[in-house]
């Protein structure tokens, strides 16, 4: 009695089974196993649809496919957009898919060949031209690869109220100081400084610019003073 009762259980089990493949078999079959609809959340200096097409994800995709292989999909959409530091997927209501992005943080502009060119944390410029700079980044100009690597990390110590008001960073090296630059401020001002010591150094220009009666220069190279511009005639 026991034993008929145990294959019993076992064909109706079974049976399950079998109910449970043919109802998968019959959803990938179906439209229900498609992507409906794509969310992407994260993004700040990228657009969505950029994401979306560089994960070659759309209503054609398989939901179950995108989760399975999300590792690959992810590696080739970071390969597309090197400014995507990761990504990750999630589903709802089997149907409605979240692409979920972290990005590395934007660290200015370069111009040249008629463009911007945005430049990412790890020293990367994105080959990609854009007709105008977007965001309250600062524009690099005269720097070859190596300083700007090294000026862009630089930038990226630095409070985030100076951050903002810096308009444009200059490579203006001369015989006596290969490493000086110059900054033009928001605010309508200039700095004069070094590479090696900008970063401690610009720490005191709000205290200095708002003792300043007129717009003008600080100059941080050696020491620290400022002057007014001179007035045009």
């Amino acid at each position: 009695m026991l034993k008929k009762r145990k294959i019993k259980v076992s064909k109706n089990s079974l049976i399950i089974v079998i109910v449970f493949f043919i109802v998968l078999i019959a959803y990938f079959g179906s439209p229900l196993s498609k992507v409906r609809n794509v969310n992407v959340k994260g993004v700040n200096d990228l657009g969505a649809q950029q994401v979306i097409n560089a994960t070659a994800i759309d209503d054609n995709s398989n939901l179950f496919d995108v989760l399975l292989h999300h590792s690959s999909i992810s590696k080739k959409a970071e390969k597309k957009l090197p400014s995507i530091e990761s990504i990750s997927f999630r589903t709802r209501n089997l149907r409605d898919l979240t692409i979920t992005v972290k990005e590395r943080p934007t660290l200015g502009f370069i111009a040249k060949n008629g463009g911007y060119y945005r430049i990412i944390n790890n020293g990367q410029i994105i080959d990609q031209k854009l007709n105008s700079p977007i965001g309250n980044y600062p524009i690099y100009s005269n720097f070859r690869h190596k300083r700007l690597k090294q000026i862009s990390n630089i930038y990226a110590r630095l409070s985030k109220n100076i951050q903002t008001n810096i308009s444009e960073i200059r490579n203006a090296p001369t015989k006596l100081n290969p490493y000086r630059i110059k900054i033009d401020m928001n605010d309508g001002n200039k700095v004069i400084a070094d590479m090696r010591t900008v970063q401690s150094k610009l720490k005191y220009y709000p205290g200095m610019a708002s003792q300043m009666k007129k717009k003008g220069v600080i100059d941080l190279e050696i020491g620290a003073y400022s002057y007014p511009f001179k007035d045009k005639k």
